[in-house]
């Protein structure tokens, strides 16, 4: 599946015009491109980035993550204790979930949420807004 940099933009929070510097600055994600020269991104690129958004949002520089190489990106995510705290972080969990098609992972994660946020704000919260994400 191929995705656009407004789709890009609507998965992860992450402005267009943001993920643009970043691509020109820190080279934190190389775009294929059309004949037409329009950017698009594939699976592996928006798993990358669904990370790198998590560790934004976490307060963790941009300059610091682009040095990162793809296993710390992981062990970076798995390794914050406060991801808990933000809603599109979890947004981006469940979403990583999905994209690897890890049910058992989406429920784990789910699961947690709700035990830490309760069933309707998890609803009102979580799964009503990722369920237009993902529409």
């Amino acid at each position: 599946m191929h995705y656009n940099i407004n789709q890009l933009e609507d998965l992860t929070g992450i402005k267009a015009h943001t993920i643009r510097i970043w691509e020109k600055r820190y080279n934190i994600l190389i775009p294929k491109r059309t004949k037409t020269n329009i950017r698009y991104y594939d699976e592996q690129d928006l798993k990358k980035f669904l990370l790198i958004a998590i560790l934004y949002n976490n307060d963790i520089k941009i300059s610091e993550i682009a040095t990162l190489s793809a296993q710390k990106l992981r062990d970076t995510v798995t390794s914050i204790k406060k991801i808990g705290e933000k809603y599109e972080s979890q947004l981006q969990l469940l979403l990583i979930a999905i994209t690897n098609y890890n049910e058992p992972k989406f429920e784990k994660i789910l699961l947690q949420i709700v035990m830490q946020l309760g069933f309707e704000e998890t609803f009102i919260n979580i799964l009503e807004p990722l369920l237009q994400k993902i529409d």
